[in-house]
Parts: C-alpha cells; sequence; structure tokens
C-alpha cells in the first residue's frame, strides 16, 4: 500500500495547504502548554470553544482514519481501492476533511493570530479543491454508484 498517492491539484498548492493546515495545529498545541507564546491569550470562552472544536474534529479525525483503513492516502490512490460508505462516511463524504477543517479552527480561535487565521484559511481552502479533485476522480472510478451516493450524503455535513 501506498501512502502518498496523487495530488488532486498543483503539488505547490497541495502540499502547502496541508503543510500550512498542519502548522496551525502545533501551534495551537504549543500555545495550549504555553510554549509558543501568542500577544493575544484567549478568555475563557474562546479557550473552551478552541477545546470543544479540537476535540470534535480530532475524533471525527480518528474515526475517519479508521473507516478508510488501508484506503488512507495523502492524495488519491494509485492502486484499486473501494468505495467507502460506511461509518461517518454515511453522513458526509468528507469526514476526515471536516476534521482538519475543526482542527484549523480551533487554532484560529485559540490563537487569534491574523498570521495563523490567514494560514488556516489558507489551508481550509485549498483542503476544499482537494475535495473538488477527489470527487471527480471517484466519480470517475466508481461511476453510477459514487454518483448515487453523493445524492444521497452531503460534502461535509
Amino acid at each position: 500500500m501506498d501512502l502518498i498517492g496523487k495530488a488532486t491539484l498543483h503539488p505547490l498548492f497541495f502540499y502547502t495547504g496541508k503543510i500550512f493546515g498542519y502548522i496551525t495545529w502545533i501551534l495551537f498545541i504549543l500555545s495550549i502548554f504555553n510554549i509558543f507564546i501568542i500577544s493575544n491569550q484567549p478568555n475563557e470562552f474562546l479557550k473552551i470553544t478552541s477545546y470543544a472544536l479540537f476535540a470534535i474534529g480530532l475524533i471525527i479525525v480518528c474515526i475517519s482514519l479508521i473507516n478508510l483503513g488501508r484506503s488512507t492516502r495523502l492524495g488519491l490512490p494509485l492502486e484499486n481501492t473501494t468505495l467507502k460508505i460506511n461509518g461517518l462516511y454515511r453522513f458526509s463524504r468528507n469526514p476526515m476533511y471536516l476534521g482538519f477543517d475543526l482542527l484549523t479552527l480551533a487554532s484560529i480561535v485559540f490563537t487569534a493570530d491574523i498570521i495563523i487565521a490567514m494560514i488556516g484559511i489558507y489551508s481550509i481552502i485549498i483542503y476544499h479543491f482537494i475535495i473538488i479533485g477527489e470527487e471527480k476522480f471517484l466519480e470517475k472510478r466508481f461511476g453510477i454508484d459514487y454518483i448515487s451516493y453523493k445524492k444521497k450524503v452531503r460534502r461535509y455535513i
């Protein structure tokens, strides 16, 4: 099994979008432990909101990874896979990206930093374009099965 697949859009955008998202999550975790000090310490409401978003996002990502199993890739799979429509994929066509977006939003809310907000929003936008590319791929690969699934299940929630 290859963990690295084909990028769904130009590799520069694909990888910078992913890396910027990861950076926001790392800075969030470092901020929690006061390793990365930001000028705007969040008030209690924003702290609790960001913790909740992060926890929900992390749970969704973990369950999505379990649901995808050996089909998990960074990019499009090069080998044959099966269409996953069980677990969280019954409720969202992209629960893992939904989880990633929640992790990124948690980071933005907690840090309230303009640079983190900019790279986080960039990451969320790139994830959306990645999803569009993945949907085109899935439609070609699985045809009517994917089109039928797409009619029943929303892109995010």
